[in-house]
């Protein structure tokens, strides 16, 4: 099914929202045309990939190419 294991998401992370943050992440989604849960998975990448470095934003764009 994958050309490479190593891309397949098995990990998950349980995130709790309150009821405003819940909406503004669904409204925000629904905005972009992606999932609640995908909108949140490339938000916290993107902002990883920026607390990292530019090193790291090059990989993280690129890796995300891949899985779309």
């Amino acid at each position: 099914m994958y050309a490479d294991p190593t891309h397949i998401r098995k990990n998950r992370v349980n995130l709790s929202l309150n009821d405003t943050e819940a909406r503004l992440a669904e409204a925000m989604a629904e905005f972009n045309g992606m999932q609640t849960s995908v909108f949140l998975r490339e938000l916290v990448l993107e902002s990883l990939a920026r607390m990292h470095g530019s090193d790291c934003a090059q990989a993280a764009t690129e890796m995300r190419a891949t899985n779309q």
